[in-house]
């Protein structure tokens, strides 16, 4: 959420973080890191490291990321910081429901009006957030907003 102007950024990671980086709604890597680096920039996992490589040898393996920035973010959306919000509010409890998740959040409406929202941008209110995809968070977003 920092605005960084990079075009291509190359990283080593430990390898389940740059799982979580590269993840796809509905998997259980899935999350707030995924959403927040695809926005971004187009994530690609470039190369395993396994742990053997190096010296001393560390308890985990690695995992080279490439990050290319993206021009213009991923998803067209009136407010950034309310999609964060949402995303943030989606996965704090993760095996709550998308409409039990808004509504103990604070981000604003009864459960009603919520739910009534969810259905607008052709979701299910009783879906996860973790099978949102960023396209469908942008456009719950936006609908929040009006």
């Amino acid at each position: 959420e920092q605005g960084y102007k990079f075009s291509v950024f190359v990283l080593m990671v430990q390898k389940e973080v740059a799982q979580r980086i590269v993840a796809s709604p509905g998997t259980r890597d899935y999350g707030v890191l995924s959403l927040a680096v695809q926005y971004y920039a187009v994530p690609e996992l470039v190369l395993k490291v396994p742990r053997t490589v190096f010296m001393p040898r560390p308890e985990v393996d690695s995992a080279v990321l490439k990050l290319t920035r993206r021009i213009l973010p991923a998803v067209n959306i009136a407010d950034e910081k309310m999609l964060f919000r949402i995303i943030k509010a989606a996965f704090g409890q993760r095996r709550k429901t998308l409409l039990n998740a808004l509504a103990n959040s604070g981000i604003g409406g009864s459960r009603e009006e919520l739910a009534a929202v969810i259905k607008e941008t052709g979701l299910d209110p009783g879906c996860r957030g973790e099978t949102l995809s960023l396209e469908q968070f942008a456009s719950l977003t936006n609908a929040l907003e009006k």
